[in-house]
């Protein structure tokens, strides 16, 4: 499995995705639905800490989702309107956030003068990009002024949106309209810049060497996404963990640290302040961070926690 397919899984699981899902950086797709969405009977995986003044629920998100996928059970709505607090991987969805982070994609995603999309790749590389990009919305020329990590990015987020997968239907976007108009407490784990620089850190021709073999992938991810999308909906966190985690760990173990690994570290100490405070907090993070020896839950236990799922 090509690196460019683990950065695909890996849009599940990192926010700053809905920035290039809702921005002005992919072009409008027919949406054809890619499974039968609405007859799944939905019930997310949802875990939690307590102590003597504060209880903490984890949620698992994908932030595109089919608008047939029904996912907000009772149990879900209830716990929102209890929740004193929302914390997100980071503000990527506010009107605010969206102006602010344009400017980051252009500093980080665009290449250098008198450096194209098309002068990092081969001969096979740039044939093949001719014919899918227009597959998926996309002339390649409107790809060449992008790092190839951009242009992944691009085109993965733009096939999952023709397939169906909606940015204002991810958890996060629900999520903020369930509690818009409340008194509500917004945190997050991360920054828009800090988000955006887990992709734009690797080298260039490392990208363009990604992007190439992954071009060969794309036939794929009908299938991967039905499979992705169908575990998460029912709580299914073991072929979460299979799917996305180990496969990054065995196809790219850099991307996988980065990507995966330093950032649930870096959240527990977070979590462990919110546990000093006080109240209902709920917690929205990408679902392939909670799973597998080195997500978010078993950190958490290994921190002396004690973690159940709902």
């Amino acid at each position: 499995m090509s690196p460019f397919k683990t950065i695909r899984r890996t849009v599940s699981a990192l926010s700053g995705a809905a920035l290039l899902a809702g921005g002005a950086l992919l072009p409008s797709t027919a949406q054809a639905q890619s499974g039968d969405y609405a007859a799944i009977e939905a019930d997310p995986a949802i875990w939690h800490l307590s102590d003597a003044d504060s209880d903490v629920y984890i949620f698992g998100t994908f932030h595109l989702l089919p608008r047939s996928l029904d996912w907000r059970t009772d149990e879900l709505r209830a716990l929102i309107a209890s929740a004193d607090a929302l914390y997100l991987e980071a503000d990527v969805h506010s009107p605010e956030s969206q102006a602010a982070m344009q400017p980051l994609v252009m500093q980080h995603g665009l290449n250098s003068p008198g450096v194209t999309l098309s002068s990092l790749l081969t001969e096979a590389g740039n044939a093949a990009l001719a014919e899918i990009a227009p597959t998926v919305g996309f002339a390649p020329a409107m790809l060449e002024p992008m790092r190839p990590w951009l242009a992944q990015i691009a085109l993965a987020v733009g096939q999952m949106q023709a397939l169906g997968m909606d940015p204002n239907s991810g958890v996060e976007m629900v999520l903020l309209g369930m509690v818009e108009g409340r008194d509500i407490r917004m945190g997050y784990f991360e920054t828009a810049e800090q988000q955006i620089g887990f992709l734009a850190g690797m080298p260039d021709d490392v990208q363009a060497r990604a992007f190439e073999q992954g071009l060969e992938d794309m036939a794929e991810l009908p299938t991967m996404l039905d499979t992705l999308v169908t575990a998460w909906a029912v709580g299914d966190m073991e072929t979460i963990d299979s799917e996305i985690n180990a496969s990054m760990r065995g196809d790219a173990p850099e991307a996988y640290q980065v990507m995966i690994v330093q950032r649930n570290e870096n959240w527990i100490p977070q979590i462990a302040e919110i546990m000093d405070g006080e109240g209902t907090v709920f917690i929205a993070v990408g679902a392939a961070h909670l799973p597998g020896e080195n997500g978010v839950i078993e950190l958490l236990r290994a921190q002396g926690y004690q973690v159940s799922r709902q």
